[in-house]
């Protein structure tokens, strides 16, 4: 006899088997809901806060109002201070070495806390997964029972204290003295306005580099642990002033005095500012050469320094000494020549070295060189013969071919006779003009006295010229003794 078995049996799950099913779905579940999946990638930024209140595992955190992470873990730091761990979204990258965090409640005054996050500036550097932003760049909120713990009874009376001391201060003329001192502030937002135009600098980027240095120099600070001392000291400073508020209120009035006279040593310090400026512009080009001077001295230095050694400067004393001793004697002579000397080599520097260095205007043959330069072209080479030293230049000119001017030079007393010549251009003049009156020479005025002299000259007129029409020798042999006639 066999058995059949009923399809529509079918064997049933345990009571064990499922409880433990629903345990391992229940845990996935809560794991999911409050952890998060795993395989979900997250980049992890850590921060330094004063205090984590109501901030724990699951906190949102939020840049610009849109959430990108969450808090992960919240830990205790060094001082008293509180470490959380977030875990961003890639919405929320990069992230920059100025990026700043701040703890703010969701509900007013308490309650509900989310991490505000901002990324930071584009030009900063971005910071690599796992950065810890320093305490400088956190901030906390303040609660309401912070607030009222902060009004004890001994800040009570001093508040108290200091409205009365500013209600005496105010009273008797001293509401309208304010109002008189504010008069000036016209001009001190206007210079602060310059002031702060100033501050942005020339380019773009000037002042965003300028803050990113301050931040640093916070953070720095910030991680030097110092700045708690810093107010302390701050607080036990302005403890001891109020404990000698009478003296205090006694120097007051000295103030005003001392105001009046540092105003006008302000005026004389603003006036400075302009030279200073100057002064500075001035200085740059020999600051910026200071460094290749300095290198090309130290060799000099480093002699002198060898020389002026106790085994070298006793040799050189007693190598000098008798040197030293005959210049001694030869003093006052030297006196005297000195003194006969110097007129003559301030007469050179005064009028001899720029008169040679005065170029001569002698149109159309100038040359544009100074004197002295005309004055050695003039010996060397066919110049040197002709002793052509004028205005037309180092050159000797000649003129070929027949022509139908003539022209004489004058009697010449060396030879007792005129010159006589041809040439087709006529002479269109004489430079210098002769006036007939010759420079006067006083050798009684010393030459650092007198004027440079003038090198321009006018040009004069040509001397009366004929024109030859025929090549007759003996037409041309009347005009020459016409022409030794006529001339003087």
């Amino acid at each position: 006899m066999s058995l059949v078995r009923n399809p529509r049996h079918r064997s049933r799950v345990s009571n064990l088997a499922a409880g433990l099913l629903a345990i391992v779905i229940t845990f996935c579940v809560s794991w999911l809901a409050f952890r998060g999946a795993p395989w979900d990638g997250s980049w992890e930024l850590r921060a330094v806060v004063r205090q984590a209140t109501e901030l724990g595992p699951r906190s949102p955190v939020r840049v610009a109002g849109v959430e990108v992470g969450k808090v992960e873990e919240v830990e205790a730091g060094e001082g008293g201070t509180a470490v959380i761990t977030l875990a961003l979204d890639d919405d929320a990258l990069p992230i920059h070495e100025d990026a700043t965090l701040s703890v703010r409640p969701r509900i007013f005054l308490e309650g509900n806390f989310f991490v505000d996050l901002r990324p930071g500036s584009p030009g900063s550097p971005t910071v690599e997964e796992g950065h810890t932003l320093p305490l400088a760049q956190t901030a906390a909120p303040v609660q309401l029972d912070q607030i009222l713990s902060t009004l004890q009874h001994d800040t009570r009376a001093n508040l108290k204290q200091l409205l009365n001391a500013l209600g005496e201060g105010v009273a008797d003329g001293g509401a309208r003295a304010l109002n008189d001192a504010w008069e000036p502030s016209d001009e001190a937002f206007t210079q602060g306005a310059i002031t702060a135009e100033s501050f942005r600098g020339t380019a773009p980027d000037d002042l965003p580099a300028f803050l990113q240095a301050g931040g640093r120099a916070a953070a720095a600070v910030a991680r030097t642990r110092r700045l708690p001392d810093l107010v302390e000291g701050l607080n036990r400073s302005l403890r001891a002033l109020a404990s000698r508020r009478e003296a205090l209120a006694e120097s007051l009035p000295q103030l005003d005095r001392l105001l009046a006279e540092a105003d006008p040593a302000l005026d004389a310090f603003n006036a400075s500012f302009g030279p200073t400026r100057a002064l500075v512009r001035d200085a740059r080009p020999g600051i910026r050469a200071a460094p290749a001077t300095l290198e090309l001295a130290l060799p000099v230095l480093g002699q002198a320094r060898r020389l002026v050694a106790p085994a070298e400067l006793p040799a050189l004393l007693d190598e000098l000494d008798p040197a030293v001793r005959s210049l001694a004697r030869l003093e006052p002579g030297l006196t005297e020549l000195l003194g006969d000397v110097t007129p003559v080599t301030e007469c050179a520097r005064l009028n001899v070295l720029p008169t040679l260095q005065t170029p001569i205007d002698d149109p159309p043959n100038s040359t544009g060189e100074p004197v002295y330069r005309e004055l050695l072209y003039g010996t060397v080479g066919l110049a040197s013969a002709s002793q052509n030293f004028d205005g037309n230049g180092p050159a000797v000119r000649y003129h070929a071919g027949g022509g139908d001017n003539a022209v004489t030079t004058g009697r010449i007393d060396s030879i007792g006779e005129s010159l006589v010549g041809l040439t087709d251009e006529p002479i269109l003049g004489s430079r210098p003009r002769w006036t007939g009156v010759r420079p006067p020479f006083r050798p009684d005025v010393p030459c650092v006295s007198q004027e440079p002299p003038d090198l321009r000259a006018e040009t004069g007129p040509a001397p009366r010229q004929r024109r030859v029409t025929s090549f007759d020798p003996g037409a041309l042999t009347d005009a020459i003794d016409l022409l030794r006639v006529e001339a003087p």
